[in-house]
């Protein structure tokens, strides 16, 4: 545990190079941006990440099922609990369903470490691999070209190549020195990040397995209701009682009295919003105003938050606060939910749109909302307070708004669908030149400055190594 959560802080510094060099990119690509050039987003998709690379193992197992239609039949419709290391059904021929048990375990072995969020007491793809299960079904269902992300992926890097190309082709030499290594370092960091996060839980399975059992010999014990009570104790409780066990006594028989009071706080603290940074200082205070999350509670029809995908769309809503919500997605809703990490990756294919209470510009929904093509509104708060399951909602990625009803409709309605999508895919308004200037060269140098940090940093690492 103490390895992962390291690991998670020494990644935390990636994610600030991986915002700070979309953001140095973007600005100096508006400065020599022509009316009818792409958004600069399109010049960061099309990566091989981490969870691509899971979505596209999970489309291949899908595309292998496809060919067996026995196995088909079964998979699209029996229990989940008989996927993993249950007999072959009757209707399945033995070797086909021991092909199937080891393709399986290979990409749950290889992915399924994926984190939904940092609570190793919450289960991952590896030991419960449901939310795998409902893209699988996804991809079968579906017509194949529709969903196959190698042909996603390879039209999103032709655009990307073409548009690369046609960009520093045009350039003087001297804003191509300034532009093309801003470019190739935000293309580099974005795949970067997400092969970085998507590893956080590398220790998770493991985890979770030594907990759970020494929560089965508790509850053989008398100590515990539920193996998974083990969850809730402490650091000092848990050490206790092991060291009762392995000197044959029975553990304290108090262990479990406080078990309901936590779990009572922990639900509680569930429906608070928290705060973007803490501790509440000055420092904190002149810094939030660059924050993407939405500050302050949000009132009214519209939520307000980060434009992080284009388009529109309006759709039911599905709150996905747990795991166990995965399967209550259907094709075509909106994904709702407080934050997502690389393992939502598979709910991404059947979502319509995206909201959430937390992220920014280079966050994995961001990032992956991008890269298939649905509208994002990151950062705003209270989505998951505010927004009722099941209620039909429009997600305005181009504005970052999120119309909830009533007046919002009624602004929908007088609003000219033309200029609407005019407005969604047509260039920003070219900001005056002076400014331009000031963002260039700020841009230059903070490059300057970071590609001296990369190089101490690597030089302190060869030595480290």
């Amino acid at each position: 545990m103490y390895a992962g959560c390291e690991y998670y802080t020494s990644v935390q510094r990636v994610i600030p190079d991986a915002a700070t060099s979309e953001i140095l990119f973007t600005r100096a690509y508006e400065a020599v941006r022509r009316p009818g050039d792409p958004p600069a987003t399109t010049f960061l998709l099309g990566g091989d990440s981490e969870p691509i690379r899971a979505e596209k193992s999970l489309f291949d197992l899908a595309r292998w099922v496809l060919d067996r239609p026995q196995l088909c039949e079964v998979v699209g419709s029996a229990d989940l609990d008989e996927f993993v290391g249950g007999p072959a059904p009757t209707d399945v021929a033995e070797a086909v369903w021991s092909q199937w048990q080891r393709r399986l375990r290979a990409h749950l072995d290889r992915f399924g470490h994926a984190v939904y969020n940092l609570d190793f007491a919450s289960p991952v793809a590896a030991d419960t691999p449901a939310p795998v299960f409902t893209a699988l079904r996804h991809y079968l269902d579906a017509e194949p070209g529709s969903v196959d992300p190698r042909a996603r992926q390879h039209r999103l890097r032709s655009e990307r190549e073409a548009a690369s190309a046609a960009l520093l082709g045009r350039l003087d030499p001297a804003r191509r020195r300034m532009i093309e290594p801003l470019l190739r370092r935000a293309q580099d960091r974005v795949v970067l990040r997400e092969d970085a996060l998507a590893d956080i839980g590398l220790a998770w399975p493991t985890i979770r397995r030594l907990l759970r059992e020494l929560g089965r010999r508790l509850v053989e014990a008398g100590a515990l209701p539920d193996r998974d009570d083990v969850f809730w104790l402490t650091l000092d409780e848990t050490r206790c009682a092991a060291k009762a066990l392995d000197d044959d006594r029975a553990p304290e028989p108090e262990l479990k009295n406080s078990l309901e009071s936590r779990r009572m706080t922990w639900r509680g603290q569930l429906r608070v919003t928290p705060p973007q940074l803490l501790p509440d200082n000055a420092m904190n205070r002149l810094t939030r105003r660059w924050m993407p999350q939405h500050a302050g509670d949000q009132v009214g029809s519209t939520l307000e938050g980060l434009a992080a995908s284009g388009g529109r769309v309006t759709a039911s809503a599905c709150l996905v606060l747990t795991p166990a919500d995965f399967a209550r997605l259907r094709p075509g809703m909106v994904l709702v939910s407080r934050i997502t990490t690389p393992a939502y990756t598979p709910l991404f294919a059947l979502a319509s749109a995206v909201v959430t209470d937390v992220g920014g510009p280079v966050s994995h929904s961001s990032i992956v909302a991008r890269e298939f093509g649905i509208p994002a509104v990151l950062g705003t708060a209270s989505a998951t307070q505010r927004i009722r399951d099941g209620q039909t909602i429009t997600v305005d990625g181009g504005r970052g708004l999120v119309l909830l009803g009533g007046d919002a409709d009624a602004s929908l309605a007088t609003e000219d669908p033309e200029t609407a999508v005019a407005a969604e895919h047509s260039p920003p308004a070219r900001p005056d030149r002076a400014r331009v200037a000031r963002s260039g060269a700020l841009a230059v140098a903070v490059a300057g400055v970071l590609a001296g940090a990369g190089a101490v940093a690597r030089r302190r690492a060869r030595r480290c190594g």
